[in-house]
């Protein structure tokens, strides 16, 4: 009887899939993989197969989510940085999608085994979690990258400055040994500064990144674009910045291990 019940439930499950494709215009399997290898010979980034269909019915939701506006500003900085062309409301709804198709496992499983229903249940909260702050996640972790960079940043500015005060040149040179995250930024701050004011393209590079190391780096900058001898200042800077980088975190970990 069991054997029956779950043959029933996937033949119902595999009926309710194409009735809700077909309702959602879903593409076939055939035609998603035929649209994302096209995508990938022209260099975007990989997609799954499954976070089609599931995009595809979270822009169904969408428009029914009403989200706070500073949540959804927050959101919306976050899903630019980490390059995602979704709203905040689809965003949030793929999060809400996903976790409730693991959660409707719990249906089925109500009938055929009642002591693994919060298995599916719990599985579905922490899927939730994990898919909507992936996007801050990434945030988090790419600006640790870019503040792991700037002290060598400051460094390579005030070795340059000895011989040449061109701003420009000097992000521009830096840009071929910087890392892939600060690299990113650099172009965009060196667009910027081509096509518009040198001072604004550097204060828009600060506010992008938020960073108070730096903000140190983006004052001296200014200070070369004015005319100001910032060598010292640089090296100064350079050694701060390293103090901060190694002793700080020393320190904080010693503070943990004082205090569990």
């Amino acid at each position: 009887m069991t054997l029956l019940a779950l043959i029933a439930i996937i033949f119902f499950g595999f009926a309710t899939y194409n009735l809700s494709s077909a309702f959602a215009d879903i593409p076939t399997s055939r035609t998603s993989k035929m649209m994302m290898l096209a995508k990938k010979q022209k260099g975007a980034k990989n997609e799954q197969l499954l976070d089609v269909y599931i995009t595809k019915v979270a822009k169904l939701f969408a428009p029914y989510l009403r989200l706070d506006r500073l949540k959804r500003n927050k959101l919306q900085a976050a899903l630019t940085i980490a390059g995602l062309e979704l709203t905040p409301e689809v965003y949030t709804a793929r999060a809400w999608v996903t976790a409730g198709a693991v959660g409707l496992c719990a249906l089925p499983m109500a009938f055929l085994m009642p002591l693994f229903v919060p298995v599916p249940i719990g599985t579905a909260v922490a899927l939730w979690f994990s898919t909507y702050y992936a996007a801050f996640d990434f945030v988090k972790k790419r600006r640790r990258l870019i503040e792991a960079e700037i002290p060598r940043f400051a460094l390579t500015i005030g070795q340059n400055l000895e011989n040449d005060r061109d701003v420009l040149k000097i992000l521009t040179s830096y840009r071929r040994v910087a890392g892939r995250d600060f690299g990113a930024e650099l172009d965009q701050t060196i667009a910027d500064m081509k096509t518009g004011n040198y001072e604004n393209a550097l204060i828009r590079f600060e506010t992008r990144i938020g960073r108070p190391m730096l903000w140190d780096v983006v004052r001296g900058l200014v200070g070369v674009l004015r005319g100001d001898d910032q060598r010292m200042y640089f090296k100064m800077i350079s050694i701060t910045q390293q103090i901060y980088k190694e002793v700080i975190p020393k320190s904080l970990k010693e503070q943990k291990c004082r205090n569990p």
